[in-house]
């Protein structure tokens, strides 16, 4: 996955004409991501990031680089501003293809562990530290938008199109659909919307950038702490409860959790799931992105099962 543009040297040179960055030495495609396709590109001057979107419209493409642009301008030190076009733009579009140029950090991605937790524990609570004042925040677009927060998920479950697994499970778990929770007026603010810890990298077993804010938007910030705690604290494919507090040690040291999101803490995380599971279910088994992983949604129907049933609070 990741390289599904195959991109010509002829192609690659001139989407590397609209940026000022020196003379093309070599390219490499990258076996990372699933919405793009990545690149590595050294040039005379540097070495860099190409990005070629595989199912998002500029539009989006746009809104996710406007976001990268809020971030640089608040101090974020965890993400990654994309370079500007000589016209300057950050999306460039050359015929029907459209992407963004990044700087290549140096980094790997972890696994799983207390450390790593802890550390993006501590990344995605300084995201969620940031002020937006409502003006800004009416600038970004809502994360519902891109991604699937639990009105849409709870909507999507009492739809004709919904697999019926999906609907048995959501509704065996969540009988009311999650009444209380969607009651509940929890804090909002920028959301990663999808921050696994494959999308992060590590230098020396400390953070250093968190990538790919392909789902980012204004919702709930517990919900994105759930997603984010559904799909970093696993070991051998079960979310772990001591990963969990490793996470949250981490997070709270830089945002204590306020009552109300501590007490449906749970919840958010299991809507984690089913919002990962939907986001499949719409790319790969209504569209067309890779058919092969039609029913990877189901993985993460278990692991909420898994989860619901685990003595954790």
């Amino acid at each position: 996955m990741g390289d599904y543009t195959k991109l010509t040297q002829d192609q690659l040179r001139e989407i590397l004409q609209h940026y000022n960055i020196g003379d093309l030495l070599q390219f490499k495609s990258l076996s990372l991501g699933i919405s793009n396709s990545n690149y590595r590109v050294q040039t005379t001057q540097d070495t860099y990031l190409l990005k070629v979107s595989n199912d998002k419209n500029k539009i989006q493409i746009q809104q996710e680089m406007d976001i990268l642009s809020a971030l640089k301008k608040k101090g974020f030190k965890f993400s990654i501003a994309p370079l500007s076009t000589n016209s300057k733009k950050t999306v460039y579009e050359i015929k029907n293809l459209h992407g963004v140029l990044f700087p290549f950090v140096q980094g790997i991605p972890p696994g799983p562990a207390d450390s790593t937790c802890c550390e993006i524990g501590k990344g995605i609570a300084a995201l969620h530290s940031i002020e937006w004042s409502d003006r800004e925040m009416q600038a970004i677009r809502k994360h519902e938008e891109v991604g699937f927060p639990v009105n849409v998920i709870n909507k999507y479950a009492q739809s004709d199109i919904c697999p019926p697994d999906f609907r048995e499970s959501f509704f065996t778990l969540f009988p009311d659909g999650l009444r209380a929770y969607r009651e509940t007026d929890f804090k909002r603010g920028l959301v990663h919307g999808d921050l696994y810890y494959d999308n992060t990298l590590f230098d020396q077993n400390h953070l250093k950038a968190i990538l790919d804010f392909e789902q980012a938007g204004i919702d709930q910030l517990v919900f994105d702490l759930g997603i984010c705690i559904s799909g970093t604290c696993l070991e051998k494919g079960r979310i772990h409860p001591a990963l969990i507090d490793s996470l949250l040690e981490g997070y709270q040291s830089v945002r204590p959790l306020p009552t109300e999101e501590r007490a449906h803490l749970k919840e958010a995380i299991l809507l984690g799931l089913y919002s990962i599971a939907l986001w499949r279910i719409k790319r790969f088994k209504e569209g067309a992105l890779d058919r092969k992983m039609a029913n990877s949604y189901q993985d993460l129907l278990n692991r909420a099962l898994s989860f619901f049933e685990m003595e954790w609070a």
